[in-house]
């Protein structure tokens, strides 16, 4: 747009007055466009006008469970909570927005999760949003991911148990469990990635700490990726960031591996990402070696840590539920510490995780993507394109017509009362490990850690409240 700046100045006007005018009214343009491409599907007022009005309240405290909760008691299953944001809490959306074969990309929300790594963005598995580079990576890697290879790593999963199980012995009588369930989780997956948990206490639990900032950081900034990437991503910031103690001990490791001949000396996912590298560099290069270390630690820590202190947590609220699993465990006459075979089919152990899952959620924050750039129908709805949109996995949660009576109850019984066609409506509702495409890929390491671990320590100790009351309302994963 051309500017006669002449024309200005005739009629007395400063340019910087002109200026001033723009900087008022483009941002309330921009807002009355955004509200008139979504006019037609509802939501609070404000929420059509800017992110400012969920970032408000995220920032004040509020959770985005009672949020979205509140939203969808509102105004119904489908409801704007951002001007190009809309969320939905029908299942029958996933086919469309989480779909296999017509794969709608991620959102710009998955933007400020990238990590910083020497100065420079890296893209992990999680936070790539080309789809086309998904699919080259996912190339290279679903091998090491697959039911059979995870076995593999079994040996790593035992050897932090017993450690997990010495310390909570040393510490007894009264011990925290939550505190120790984070250990474990990190300890474990630190030795999938790279046959490493060498960390003094110390170490540990500053990493812990970086991780929950880091989700607490994205799920703080998803709304605002746009400002978040001038604050925080712009090569001038990011330049000056210093590593945390992860990103240095994840790339010391590559660099060892370098030393020693690189790669055929270790059972454990640097490996593969290192033979990826070695095969198809531009698609899999050093950063995103380093990346994908990273991601494998940051989500497999948090979120497995998170989904067994929540299972405890609804077992110790629920005592039937608890007396039921211990028969089940102890009539299966475990091993100790169990092996994945002997526990990876107990039905009442596997209903519990699933079923405190689907009440707490492993991210609480939308899985959102982006609808294609001719628009789409999602739910009887037309949505522009690039709307994000997503599946409210709370919203959901509370449905009857899928859980069946009282879904807010945490009862595992559902799980295996259910009639052959209820069951399979829970499993394809069931979003645990997401859907679609972008499903979690490290999920059978996730099973591998809780089916083993929880029944151990339920077995040898005496788990009791009191239990952190405020677990499964938190915005972040612990």
């Amino acid at each position: 747009m051309s500017v006669n700046l002449n024309l200005i100045t005739q009629y007395g006007l400063s340019p910087f007055w002109f200026i001033s005018v723009l900087l008022i009214f483009v941002p309330v343009i921009i807002a009355v466009q955004n509200y008139l491409r979504l006019r037609h599907v509802p939501g609070p007022v404000w929420a059509q006008l800017t992110e400012f009005w969920i970032t408000r309240k995220l920032w004040k405290g509020e959770t985005w469970i009672d949020i979205t909760e509140k939203l969808h008691q509102d105004y119904g299953d489908v409801v704007r909570w951002a001007p190009r944001n809309v969320l939905f809490s029908d299942p029958a959306v996933i086919s469309t927005i989480y779909a296999t074969n017509t794969v709608w990309r991620k959102a710009k929300s998955y933007e400020p999760a990238l990590t910083i790594i020497n100065g420079k963005l890296a893209d992990s598995f999680v936070t790539t949003r080309d789809e086309r580079r998904v699919s080259a990576i996912k190339r290279q890697i679903n091998s090491a991911f697959t039911a059979k290879a995870i076995s593999e790593y079994e040996s790593h999963v035992d050897e932090t148990i017993q450690l997990l199980t010495r310390r909570v012995s040393e510490h007894s009588p009264r011990v925290n469990l939550s505190r120790w369930l984070e250990l474990f989780a990190f300890e474990t997956i630190c030795q999938i990635a790279f046959s490493d948990s060498n960390f003094t206490e110390e170490d540990v639990q500053g990493t812990i700490a970086g991780i929950k900032e880091r989700f607490n950081h994205w799920f703080w900034w998803f709304a605002l990726p746009g400002l978040e990437k001038l604050l925080y991503r712009h090569p001038f910031v990011a330049g000056r960031m210093t590593p945390g103690l992860l990103t240095q001990r994840a790339a010391a490791r590559v660099q060892e591996r370098d030393a020693i001949g690189g790669v055929g000396l270790h059972k454990d996912l640097l490996e593969c990402y290192m033979r990826a590298n070695n095969k198809v560099p531009n698609t899999f290069d050093r950063g995103t070696v380093v990346g994908m270390v990273l991601s494998t630690i940051h989500a497999g820590a948090e979120t497995t840590a998170s989904t067994m202190i929540d299972t405890v947590h609804c077992l110790l609220k629920n005592p039937t539920c608890l007396a039921t699993l211990m028969k089940e465990l102890k009539d299966a006459d475990l091993p100790s510490p169990p092996t994945f075979q002997s526990v990876a089919k107990l039905p009442y152990l596997e209903a519990a995780f699933k079923e405190s899952m689907r009440l707490n959620g492993v991210s609480v924050s939308p899985l959102e993507r982006e609808v294609p750039p001719g628009g789409a129908h999602v739910g009887g709805v037309y949505l522009p394109g690039g709307t994000s949109v997503a599946l409210n996995v709370r919203g959901l949660a509370l449905k009857e017509d899928v859980w069946g009576p009282e879904p807010r109850q945490f009862r595992p019984e559902r799980w295996l009362e259910a009639d052959v066609a209820a069951r399979a409506k829970m499993e394809r509702a069931f979003s645990g490990f997401g859907h679609g495409k972008r499903m979690c890929i490290g999920q059978h390491i996730a099973w591998i850690e809780m089916k083993k671990a929880i029944p151990e320590l339920l077995l040898n100790f005496d788990v009791k409240r009191p239990f952190p009351s405020s677990l499964g309302k938190a915005n972040h994963m612990l």
